[in-house]
């Protein structure tokens, strides 16, 4: 089991192992400050651990896992996150508090949003077109570009 029962704080740091946990509901096209994000949805699961019950998300976009957050039922923030590298299949983190996440307007509607931050920072796109409903495909590395919206390292683009 990947939390202890006895001492539930000393494993919180651990990625959480979804087989400890019960599925609670799903979120479609989660938000960040009031702007939905066509794409990320969200899987929510709780655990006891000792008097507490314990929380992680499991966000997916395009259906393809981008990252998990975990922490208490009843805190205002996470107390974790990782992100999921998308050549691996594996995990960077966990890392304390909440992940760093923004974003990416076109007007006041997002075009996508864009996980972790410097070299590491992974971008997800919305792709205005939507041709293809479903498909997530890789765009080209933007590292270094002076426009803030071009793709980043890992880019993503959604087509919904």
């Amino acid at each position: 089991m990947a939390y202890a029962e006895a001492e539930p704080l000393k494993e919180i740091g651990e990625i959480p192992h979804l087989a400890d946990f019960t599925f609670r509901k799903t979120l479609v096209d989660v938000d960040f400050g009031g702007v939905p994000v066509p794409g990320l949805d969200a899987d929510f699961y709780r655990r006891p651990a000792g008097d507490r019950l314990l929380s992680v998300g499991v966000y997916r976009f395009g259906g393809a896992e981008t990252h998990r957050a975990w922490g208490w039922v009843g805190d205002a923030h996470c107390s974790w996150h990782a992100y999921r590298d998308p050549g691996t299949g594996g995990f960077d983190g966990p890392f304390g508090g909440c992940p760093l996440l923004r974003v990416l307007l076109d007007g006041d509607r997002a075009c996508g949003f864009e996980l972790g931050s410097g070299t590491s920072a992974r971008r997800y796109l919305v792709d205005p077109d939507r041709v293809v409903t479903g498909a997530v495909t890789a765009r080209p590395v933007g590292a270094g570009s002076a426009d803030p919206a071009a793709p980043g390292p890992g880019s993503v683009a959604f087509r919904g």
